[in-house]
């Protein structure tokens, strides 16, 4: 009777409906859980990145000298870049606090920078006026006082640190220089992502273009970005990968992302980044391909360490120091990786 019951209740409509929804879960679920499963098995861009964001937190708890990670600062990257050759744009002058800078020394047209930041935070490009400074592409104007007070502020909410600096405005002082943003594993160039910002710090003012080694454009691979076709591709890229490669053979660790700028032709150097802020979505068959290109350059820089280079920087031959203001500066740090 008990059975009969049973098989009767589940015949009704509302019961069957909601038996084949639960069917229907537990297959997904269970496919989910297989697709996950095999996951594990397929290496991922992205996975690496958020585990290298994890690690890092971990080394900042057992040290807080920076040792190791001098690409994370601006002027020790310049050092470094300097060391291989790489012109880095003119210093006019470093403060140790934003309400420090000697505004009326500097030049009509110049970048303030701040050592440490993301997202653009500590970067901004002025023009002089006559009621005090125009932020480049954009009509806002500031006084002095405005533009300390907005990058103390960014520094107490962690965003930004000091020492602060001035440098060169790349390019005619109308425009934004394109970013060239090159993706390197330890000696080996995954892409090329070009960014134009035609206004700065406006997401809906940035376009991209990703340009492969052989210098072909596979199109929009990153996913939810702008992509804009006739970003023109530099004269010369071969020299900007090739630039790229060699720093990257000296920063022992499977990525880092080397930014350059081609100013006429000239290769000027921009930053070193070794765990992007913004992550962006290749999906799953980029991802993939990075994942690959990362595993095989950890198994070379581990290799190479076993043979005795170790895991600290590896500076190029030349020299370190920079010049600001005319007078020599060698950053904090820039002389304990050997």
């Amino acid at each position: 009777m008990t059975s009969f019951l049973r098989s009767t209740f589940r015949r009704l409509p509302q019961v069957s409906r909601r038996d084949e929804r639960i069917a229907s879960l537990e297959r997904r679920l269970a496919t989910e859980a297989d697709r996950q499963e095999r996951s594990y098995d397929v290496p991922s861009f992205r996975r690496y990145i958020y585990a290298e964001r994890r690690v890092a937190e971990h080394m900042h708890t057992l040290d807080h000298s920076d040792r190791g990670q001098i690409v994370t600062r601006k002027l020790k990257s310049y050092s470094f870049a300097t060391s291989y050759g790489v012109e880095v744009p003119e210093v006019f002058g470093i403060w140790d606090r934003p309400e420090d800078i000697s505004w009326d020394e500097l030049p009509d047209a110049v970048v303030i920078k701040s050592a440490r930041g993301t997202y653009a935070h500590g970067v901004t490009p002025l023009r002089r006026a006559e009621d005090g400074w125009t932020t480049v592409t954009t009509t806002t104007t500031s006084d002095e006082s405005a533009i300390v007070r907005r990058l103390t502020g960014l520094e107490t909410r962690g965003l930004i640190d000091g020492p602060y600096f001035a440098e060169e405005l790349l390019g005619d002082g109308a425009a934004l220089p394109v970013d060239v943003k090159i993706h390197a594993f330890y000696g080996e160039i995954s892409h090329v992502l070009l960014r134009r910002v035609t206004v700065h710090r406006d997401k809906d003012a940035t376009a991209f273009r990703v340009i492969l080694p052989d210098g072909t454009d596979p199109g929009p691979i990153v996913r939810g970005l702008v992509h804009d076709h006739t970003i023109p591709v530099p004269s010369n890229l071969d020299e900007l990968m090739e630039v790229a490669r060699r720093m990257s053979l000296g920063i022992p660790r499977a990525f880092v992302r080397v930014d350059l700028y081609d100013v006429d032709g000239r290769v000027v150097f921009g930053e070193l980044t070794p765990r992007p802020g913004h992550l962006m979505d290749y999906g799953t068959e980029q991802d993939e391909r990075m994942g690959h290109l990362w595993e095989q350059a950890l198994a070379r820089v581990q290799n190479d360490a076993i043979d005795g280079a170790g895991f600290a920087m590896r500076f190029g031959p030349g020299p370190r120091e920079l010049m600001v203001g005319g007078q020599p500066y060698v950053p904090d740090g820039a002389f304990l990786q050997e």
